[in-house]
């Protein structure tokens, strides 16, 4: 079974860097061997020597091939509904479609069916784990656009419960921040410190208000960041001030956090951007990953040893093609690759 290691490896070679934290920017070369260096030896005049046919089982597989095989080796699963959301299950990482379907994805398989909400009238905006996750098996679910908000606890094989109703909303973001759930609906960030995981999620604490359209939340260790869209255009922020903005981008997806860097999803400019920091503030220019290559980029999760791993919405006003919609590893723009759309 390939590893996340091996795939990201592959689409280094094929589409630049897929690398999310700086430490792993180091470039793949192989292991000096025997005679590294060393002219090679010389032929012995005459015919060549007859070579063995290969023994049974030896004979390379043959590529798979089908309508949701994706030649690209970034990709890890075809043939979604819009990717909306994405959260870390370590090397494993859960998607969200709009629709109400949640998988689990990894490099090593096809995506596994974890369960599904009904959405109703609305859509899926939001997906966090457990913090007990190994334990306990649920996830949570953020569904907008249908009358109030609503948070939703999903196990496998059991019906979705309601753990809370919020103000009406067209977006917002979902996560765990020290194990305490925490959500962003409209313009508003909530914490319910009283919850538990049993029963309903009530008397919520507001920690900041007027924040724009909240669309993502992300964590790093107890820090909180959030994606939103204001009269400024698409920031991604802490609860108490903006730590870069987008002027001329009108949407944001969700945001993905390491300890030296903060990522956007971008889903009109087709890209997600990566941002250094340092001590909570922006210390360079954001970077362009994958612009242009796989369309509308939105769902945004770091997974493995900072990996950035991305869902594509383009069934939802992009132009998919015939893989869509995607969850795929990153690359840098550059370094090769052609267009991915195609």
């Amino acid at each position: 079974m390939r590893s996340l290691s091996l795939l990201v490896v592959l689409a280094v070679a094929t589409a630049g860097c897929a690398r999310f934290d700086d430490r792993l920017e180091a470039p793949f070369t192989p292991a000096p061997g025997p005679g590294m260096g060393a002219a090679p030896p010389s032929s012995p005049p005459g015919p060549p020597p007859p070579t063995s046919p290969p023994r049974p089982g030896e004979q390379d597989a043959p590529p798979e091939t089908g309508p949701c095989v994706d030649p690209d080796p970034a990709v890890i699963a075809t043939c979604l509904e819009p990717v909306v959301a994405v959260a870390s299950l370590g090397e494993r990482a859960l998607v969200a479609e709009s629709t109400g379907g949640v998988k689990i994805v990894s490099v090593d398989g096809p995506p596994e069916d974890f369960g599904r909400v009904d959405p109703r009238g609305g859509r899926v905006a939001a997906v966090a784990p457990s913090p007990d996750f190994a334990q306990d098996r649920l996830v949570y679910l953020l569904v907008v656009g249908d009358g109030p908000s609503r948070v939703e606890r999903l196990a496998r094989g059991d019906a979705p419960r309601t753990v809370a109703e919020l103000a009406p909303a067209e977006s917002g973001g979902l996560a765990f921040v020290d194990d305490v759930l925490t959500v962003g609906v409209g313009s508003e960030l909530l914490r319910f410190p009283g919850f538990r995981g049993i029963g309903t999620a009530d008397d919520p604490e507001v920690v900041a208000r007027d924040l724009g359209r909240v669309s993502g939340l992300c964590t790093h260790g107890s820090d909180l960041y959030l994606s939103a869209v204001t009269d400024r255009g698409a920031v991604i922020r802490s609860a108490d001030r903006i730590i870069w903005t987008w002027p001329d981008q009108r949407s944001a997806g969700g945001c993905a956090a390491a300890e030296d860097s903060l990522a956007l999803a971008l889903p009109d400019g087709e890209r997600a951007d990566a941002l250094p920091l340092a001590g909570g503030a922006a210390r360079g220019q954001p970077e362009a990953l994958a612009e242009g290559r796989y369309g509308r980029i939105t769902g945004l999760a770091a997974v493995g040893d900072g990996v950035l791993l991305g869902g594509t919405t383009n069934k939802r006003g992009g132009s998919p093609v015939p893989t869509d919609d995607r969850a795929v590893i990153l690359p840098r723009t550059g370094g090769g690759g052609g267009d991915a759309r195609t």
